[in-house]
């Protein structure tokens, strides 16, 4: 008797660890069917939609310029780490996020084809007449590689550096201008280690960073002239 409680609390214990897992697993997933009828009852709801509206009125609007020079062969998914970071600190539900493509198009059209070197007024001249409240500038910068052995063991070190910038278009100037660089190490005792598995590493830890100067310096209302608040 005292076995089959014993075998019965085991099944139990690794069917919750095997659930656990798995809503970890899928805290992200695509939504369900359900919550998908509920999203298009929603967005169909004349109140809803009118509560939206009024909400987006008074919503910053955000671009987001975003280069990648991390000259990596697993760019896509550098890509989606940090854009997908930055989706999150600048939700849909606080701001407006505003894809920065066509303004890296006009500061590469003018010869900034550097944008970490491009003045604050350069950048904010490639908005000029654009509905735009905030920008957002973050390049990931190429990894930098070293190989480490001992006499038991091999391995790498990446450091990968990326600057941020935070610019208020409306008062022409910087609520945050900077850089974070971080270094990730990995060794083992058999084979080699890939700089992927280490450099995404050394990201993660720049995106917790991001997020937390973009909670702290980003405002969540739309600026006001500086003169106007006089």
């Amino acid at each position: 008797m005292v076995k089959k409680v014993i075998l019965y609390l085991m099944t139990m214990m690794l069917v919750l660890g095997m659930a656990t897992a798995f809503a970890a697993e899928n805290a992200d997933a695509p939504m369900t069917m359900k919550e998908k009828m509920e999203k298009i009852r929603l967005e169909s709801d004349p109140i809803y939609v009118a509560e939206k509206a009024k909400r987006m009125e008074n919503m910053p609007k955000v671009a987001v310029l975003y280069v990648n020079n991390a000259e990596t062969t697993y760019n896509d998914e550098v890509d989606a780490m940090v854009l997908g970071n930055l989706e999150k600190c600048i939700s849909d539900d606080k701001y407006i996020y505003i894809n920065g493509d066509p303004y890296i198009e006009r500061l590469n059209k003018v010869g900034i084809v550097d944008i970490t070197t491009a003045e604050r007024a350069d950048i904010i001249d490639a908005f000029e007449g654009e509905d735009v409240d905030y920008v957002v500038f973050v390049e990931v910068q190429p990894f930098i590689a070293r190989d480490k052995i001992t006499f038991f063991t091999v391995g790498k070190d990446i450091t990968t550096t990326v600057p941020l910038k935070i610019i208020d278009l409306v008062n022409g100037k910087y609520l945050y201008n900077g850089k974070f660089t971080e270094k990730a190490s990995d060794s083992t005792m058999i084979g080699g280690i890939g700089n992927k598995s280490v450099a995404m590493k050394a990201l993660k830890k720049i995106d917790e960073q991001i997020a937390s100067v973009l909670a702290a310096r980003l405002p969540e209302e739309k600026p006001v002239l500086a003169a106007a608040a006089k």
